[in-house]
């Protein structure tokens, strides 16, 4: 009895730990964001802010920068990617997991493949394609390669893989084409997956930087990361600006994490496991 308390009370200061180490740069950025900027720079530094109702650093912000502007921007870009990545990914894993064709293992694989390549590999290749095609500060230069995503269509296939075969057959003996049994059988299963997919695909787009950065040069196409920005140069950085913009940007992530934390989580664990 005693070594099971033991262990509870190991456990739990464990994960007490780990919660702190986690929550502690939002602590931290909080904290910032609610100083003036004479108290960041005070030494010996101060961890609380002297009032904490100061406001005056969000309202600069909505006063001074178009932050609402780049919030809409962010939320435009990310919008359409995850809702062009659902479509396409689920045909694409529904393709993998369903159909039989010639070189199907060989397609998966090179998709997978595709997971080890770093993003920065593509960047100037794909910049000159965009340039030349008169893309940069454009909604749909932004959104780039985003139409898809690699990560998505492994999930897709992995979820779709659950599904049972009987139930595709019946529907091919009642004479439904691919894309009927896909519309009506494949999709109304996999509505933890496309939860899962949507929230990663959201979470990845509305914090991506360097494409953004390299395709937005005007303020007013910028999104809210490539914004944020603009508060540090070579010289000086305003750690009370970046820090409530900071706040701000990750409120719509949150939020949309809150409502669908539980669709997130069974998606997971069944793409996980059961592939």
């Amino acid at each position: 009895m005693k070594r099971f308390t033991f262990g509870k009370m190991a456990l739990f200061l464990a994960a007490t730990i780990g919660l702190v180490l986690m929550l502690w740069p939002l602590i931290w950025m909080t904290l910032t964001a609610l100083k003036k900027p004479e108290e960041v720079h005070r030494i010996p530094m101060t961890w609380l802010p002297d009032n904490w109702l100061y406001l005056e650093n969000f309202r600069i912000l909505f006063s001074n920068y178009p932050i609402l502007q780049w919030l809409i921007n962010s939320g435009i870009v990310t919008v359409i990617s995850v809702a062009s990545s659902l479509f396409f990914c689920s045909l694409a894993g529904y393709a993998f997991a369903k159909l039989r064709f010639r070189g199907k293992e060989f397609l998966f694989l090179s998709v997978i493949a595709l997971l080890m390549m770093p993003p920065e590999i593509t960047l100037v290749p794909l910049y000159l394609m965009f340039n030349s095609a008169h893309l940069t500060n454009t909604y749909a230069g932004i959104i780039g390669s985003n139409w898809m995503s690699v990560v998505g269509v492994f999930i897709m296939r992995q979820f779709m893989e659950t599904i049972p075969n009987d139930y595709i057959d019946a529907a091919r003996v009642d004479g439904a084409n691919e894309f009927l049994i896909f519309a009506r059988v494949a999709l109304p299963m996999t509505i933890p997956a496309f939860v899962t997919l949507a929230v990663l695909k959201s979470i990845l787009t509305w914090n991506d930087f360097l494409w953004p950065l390299v395709m937005a040069t005007q303020q007013g196409m910028m999104t809210i990361t490539v914004g944020l920005q603009i508060f540090s140069t070579a010289f000086y950085v305003e750690y009370t600006l970046v820090t409530a913009g900071a706040l701000i940007s990750i409120l719509p992530l949150f939020i949309l994490f809150i409502f669908l934390q539980r669709w997130i989580i069974q998606g997971m664990v069944l793409s996980g496991l059961k592939g």
